[in-house]
């Protein structure tokens, strides 16, 4: 798989033309199924290739370092869209479906996001009525689903009303797109990844089979989770392939580059930026390589490393595509050099599947209400004793009183930041002696542990926020001096006449 995609990437593909012209080109599908690329971890009975998850770690990270369309493309089928069958569905469904997905004669995506909630899954306002035969009729709207008006099938998480008209939780269904009341919206103007859709969904009455449900009434969080967690282990196991990638071209560019001072490469500050950015990969890669070991062992692994993967790989790695940008000076700016495009399409992986602000709150709360949960993980290292007490510092800080809501919300984020950057730590550490790079790494990472340590003691008491209603007020006053300048020029015209449509 490795050698099609770099074979490929070599002799097929066109990043550039797939970005203008905001589609695939169209042997890409086919090309990809012939590979088995369409059922990386499908079972062998199911006609997968069953590849464990350090292989299919490797598989996501040479897509990231190619296109993050095409990353995106398989891994919305693979990591969103076939786990909720694979671990939910019934047998039946399962072996007619999953032989299709495997072979790429259908797509598949998961629709959660919804226009009020975004990827706050328990605000779900989507329908399902349970009807006396047994079947479900769904109805209201999703946003934000890539492949939305391409898949064939779509896993559709709904808030279910029983036969009594009492709420009975979130539910999963399995809906075929073909299927009467499936309405496809229209594709969002995306800054990056132009290539894959983004969609908005209606569902409209739409009728479900009693036998299309995923996993349990009620139970429909367990399979969203299942396609969440799965997706925040490929984006910055995604993100670390585009980062390696842009690292290459600038260290090839820095080498051959003169500036005033001589060798750019040469140059101190250059050389510690592009340090810095060397640790912050191998430090990543550290933290996927060890959460796909742990998998591959069927040992437990704790949710936060989940949220570490995705909090600091993908913050960490769109900053070394950020510097690389930076040092390439107006090379970097010029579009055609792989570079500003990894810019914009891997800027997105700072919000989906949460964003990066929402969910590092969110995991420093559940800390902050349970902390014994959270450290007790780290009982399965043999921790230095000088990151050991830079941990129990974290564990102190969790005590600290806040005065409001508020202040609680900026302990929360401080907590979860610093969680994230104790596992790296400790992770980084035990790999300390394989080379001078790694005990770089990892002392790079212990460094970034005390210094955000250190602000978050010293941040007590917290300074006082001015109220919503004040920064509302000063920033409407901002019209004042730019004016008013919402562009209304009306655009094409893409619906049929009112008088050529049916009635």
């Amino acid at each position: 798989m490795l050698d099609f995609l770099r074979r490929y990437s070599r002799e097929q593909l066109d990043s550039r033309r797939m970005d203008e012209r905001r589609g695939f080109q169209l042997s890409l599908i086919p090309d990809l199924a012939n590979a088995g690329l369409f059922g990386v971890q499908i079972p062998k009975r199911y006609q997968g290739q069953e590849l464990s998850h350090s292989d299919t770690l490797r598989v996501w990270r040479q897509a990231g370092a190619i296109d993050c369309n095409l990353l995106i493309l398989l891994a919305v089928h693979n990591t969103l869209g076939v786990p909720p069958i694979q671990d939910f569905a019934s047998e039946d469904v399962r072996s007619a479906v999953l032989p299709e997905l495997a072979q790429g004669r259908r797509l598949v995506t998961s629709a959660i996001s919804e226009q009020s909630m975004g990827s706050h899954v328990r605000a779900i306002s989507s329908s399902a009525t349970k009807q006396p035969d047994g079947s479900y009729v769904l109805n209201g709207g999703k946003q934000w689903i890539s492949l939305g008006a391409d898949a064939n099938y779509v896993n559709v998480f709904a808030r279910l009303t029983d036969e009594n008209g009492q709420d009975a939780g979130i539910t999963g269904f399995l809906v075929d797109s073909s299927s009467p009341g499936f309405v496809r919206g229209p594709e969002v103007v995306t800054l990056g990844l132009k290539a894959v859709p983004q969609n908005s969904l209606s569902l409209e009455n739409l009728h479900v089979p009693a036998e299309r449900l995923l996993g349990e009434e009620g139970k429909g969080l367990v399979a969203a989770k299942t396609a969440f967690t799965r997706g925040r282990l490929m984006l910055a196991t995604g993100a670390l392939g585009a980062a390696m990638r842009a690292l290459e071209l600038t260290q090839r560019f820095a080498r051959r580059r003169e500036v005033a001072t001589g060798n750019l490469a040469e140059n101190g500050r250059i050389q510690q930026i592009i340090a810095e950015s060397v640790a912050a990969t191998q430090a990543v890669e550290t933290l996927v390589e060890h959460m796909a070991d742990r998998l591959d062992s069927g040992r437990e692994l704790p949710e936060p490393f989940y949220f570490a993967a995705k909090i600091l790989g993908c913050e960490l790695m769109w900053q070394v595509v950020d510097r690389c940008v930076q040092l390439l000076g107006a090379r970097g700016f010029v579009d055609t050099n792989v570079v500003g495009q990894f810019y914009r399409d891997y800027r997105l992986f700072r919000i989906f599947e949460g964003s990066t602000e929402a969910i590092t709150v969110y995991l420093g709360s559940t800390i902050l209400k349970h902390p014994q949960q959270f450290f007790s993980i780290f009982d399965d290292f043999d921790v230095d004793p000088k990151l050991a007490e830079h941990v129990s510092r974290i564990d102190k800080l969790t005590t600290t009183t806040t005065a409001d809501g508020q202040q609680r919300h900026i302990l929360a984020s401080q907590i979860g930041e610093l969680a994230c950057w104790a596992i790296m730590a400790v992770l980084t550490a035990d790999g300390r002696n394989r080379s001078s790079m790694y005990s770089h790494t990892a002392s790079w990472s212990e460094q970034q542990l005390l210094d955000k340590l250190r602000v978050a003691e010293d941040s007590k008491p917290f300074v006082e926020l001015p109220t919503v209603d004040e920064l509302a007020r000063h920033i409407g006053e901002f019209e004042l001096s730019i004016g008013n300048v919402e562009q209304r020029r009306p655009g094409i015209q893409h619906d049929l006449d009112l008088l050529l449509r049916r009635g």
